[in-house]
């Protein structure tokens, strides 16, 4: 029960994605003002576009800028993140900072599904966001509900395609302007209850809070000290799970699942049984079973532009990068789709990757991919191939 009180007020990171213009502040702000009303809310004012932009680091020389919300309803508590700009929408999602667990699609009905506003979603579906709630924004300019239905079809058409079914995955068709400047109160009116029903979709279906803590344990190793008496002390960063002394592990990666127990804890370093020579940075400590050494898999990558990284580097078919997975680099191999023969910086695409070292290795996993020297690209697994 203690549980469940807390997760329920536990943020829950969602972002909205659509085309540049479409909406999304919009929305966001005429939400905050009816959350107002059924809920509660820090922000000062429901003008979103007013609040300054958080810049966001993701990696070394590489971030996103987006405006951001928090906002509680019945009993569930969202973090609401708004991107700048497309490309802060796709590095947010592939780099998973911050992690996003839901997404509200917003379309203008004047515009219809832009091609930038289709690729987020289908971007979405690869890196397996669980669920997406659609807006289909009819602004004052259009009056004719054929076009509106043709849109809402359009956009159940690509939800599908991407796993989105209807019963899961609704769309809400209501004016997000009409309602951001809508200066009554009564939350049934025509211009509040589209934001209503969206809150309420939302409370329905967005999945709970997810506690790192609470998941199988990862321990990417960067370090690791042998010891004559026949353990080893291990250094790393624990991205999720916990660990105890006693714990069984597994100590996987590298083709290798060596069965031990930690043994020791102390001041962030690790201590495990091992003989000298069988553990070595780019292994993970894992809970026992909970993970496999793969060393081909699919991916959604993204190519870095010059700005982020300081040289033009695209991927080219049977392109030979180095992959920057856990802590050490490991020589892959990219195949490109059949349709593409390039990626230049500041696109994404799916790509399947073979690597010459099998490595520890899950769907969601997040890697970094390297050329001539410098980091170029990231990427997350999407699909497991052996």
């Amino acid at each position: 029960m203690e549980a469940k009180k807390r997760y329920r007020h536990e943020a829950l990171n969602i972002c909205t994605l659509g085309g540049l213009g479409h909406g999304k502040t919009t929305l966001t702000s005429a939400m905050i003002k009816v959350v107002s009303r059924i809920g509660s809310t820090p922000a000062k004012t429901a003008d979103l576009e007013s609040e300054q932009p958080i810049h966001h680091p993701i990696s070394q020389g590489v971030g996103i800028s987006y405006r951001s919300v928090d906002y509680e309803t019945s009993g569930r508590h969202y973090t609401q993140i708004d991107g700048l700009e497309y490309a802060d929408n796709v590095k947010m999602l592939i780099a998973g900072s911050p992690k996003i667990w839901g997404a509200i699609w917003v379309v203008n009905a004047a515009e219809g599904v832009t091609p930038d506003s289709e690729a987020q979603i289908r971007l979405a579906s690869q890196i397996h966001i669980p669920t997406i709630i659609a807006f289909l924004n009819k602004s004052e300019k259009v009056r004719d509900a054929e076009l509106i239905e043709i849109c809402e079809m359009e956009m159940r058409e690509i939800l599908t395609d991407c796993g989105y079914y209807e019963e899961e995955s609704p769309i809400i068709v209501g004016d997000a302007l009409k309602a951001l400047k809508y200066k009554g109160q009564n939350l049934g009116s025509n211009h509040w209850k589209p934001i209503v029903d969206l809150i309420l979709e939302m409370n329905h279906r967005m999945p709970q809070p997810v506690n790192l803590l609470d998941l199988p344990l990862i321990l990417p190793i960067r370090e690791v000290i042998d010891h004559p008496k026949g353990t080893s002390t291990v250094r790393g960063e624990i991205i999720q799970g916990r660990l105890a002394v006693g714990n069984s592990v597994d100590v996987v990666g590298k083709g290798d699942r060596i069965k031990t127990r930690c043994v020791g804890l102390k001041e962030g370093n690790i201590e495990v049984d091992s003989e000298p020579g069988w553990i070595s940075p780019g292994h993970v400590i894992s809970e026992p079973k909970s993970i496999k050494s793969r060393s081909a898999f699919e991916a959604t990558v993204y190519v870095m532009t010059q700005e982020e990284c300081g040289t033009h580097i695209p991927l080219v078919g049977n392109d030979k990068p180095h992959i920057h997975i856990w802590t050490i680099d490991v020589t892959g191999h990219i195949q490109l789709p059949a349709d593409v023969a390039i990626i230049n910086p500041g696109e994404h695409a799916s790509v399947s990757i073979s690597l010459d070292v099998s490595m520890a290795m899950q769907v969601g996993t997040r890697f970094e991919i390297k050329k001539m020297g410098a980091r170029i690209g990231m990427g997350i697994v999407t699909g497991l191939l052996d």
